[in-house]
């Protein structure tokens, strides 16, 4: 970078030798970004079901397991609800010791789950855990009748 003096004013005039400083520059900022992102997206908000009541229209059976030396948590859940429903996700949370969760896995449930019928799942975990807990995160109710029956 050279200055000038033109009528009294200074004025910068690049180089050829300032290209690799601003070269230099944009890769410091670029990283910070990258660090200062990464930072910011270690720790995520922990998920919540997206629906209330689950509880009480479906039934929860679980427990703990290990298949070939990997932690899993598998189970049973129960429409008791009259109506079928479809795109049922299941949340299992890892929890230590004080019962705060460590850890969290979504569970997709294939098909449609009929009134009165059962289903079974399983899922592996990230690693083992004091203990889990298994809640319903989303689900919708099939109606038929009055219309568009697609999909």
């Amino acid at each position: 970078m050279t200055w000038e003096t033109t009528d009294h004013t200074l004025e910068k005039t690049n180089t050829a030798e300032d290209a690799p400083m601003m070269w230099f520059r944009a890769l410091i900022m670029s990283a910070l970004l990258m660090v200062a992102t990464s930072a910011l997206a270690g720790r995520s908000a922990p998920l919540t079901p997206l629906v209330v009541d689950g509880e009480r229209y479906f039934k929860l059976q679980w427990e703990a397991g290990e298949r070939a030396q990997r932690p899993e948590v598998h189970g049973q859940i129960l429409n008791e609800f009259g109506y079928p429903a479809r795109k049922v996700r299941l949340l299992v949370n890892s929890l230590d010791a004080t019962g705060a969760v460590t850890d969290q896995t979504l569970v997709y449930m294939p098909g449609d789950l009929l009134p009165g019928s059962r289903y079974y799942f399983e899922t592996r975990v990230p690693a083992p855990a004091a203990s889990y807990r298994v809640v319903v995160f989303q689900y919708e109710w099939i109606q038929a009748g009055g219309g568009d029956n697609r999909r």
